[in-house]
């Protein structure tokens, strides 16, 4: 198979906190990205949040 190049939708600027700002055509949003503890191999490897809903 080939490759493919994806499109770009957004950015995500971030501080060493893990907060920043998401960015694409329809939002411009505050919001962190943190690594979390995985208890499967399931689970969300980060954790969104922005205005203070956690996103998995």
């Amino acid at each position: 198979m080939g490759r493919f190049a994806m499109a770009q939708i957004g950015t995500f600027t971030r501080d060493e906190n893990g907060a920043g700002t998401i960015k694409t055509l329809t939002l411009n949003v505050k919001a962190t990205i943190k690594s979390c503890d995985r208890d499967n191999d399931k689970a969300p490897d980060y954790r969104v949040t922005a205005n203070g809903v956690d996103y998995a």
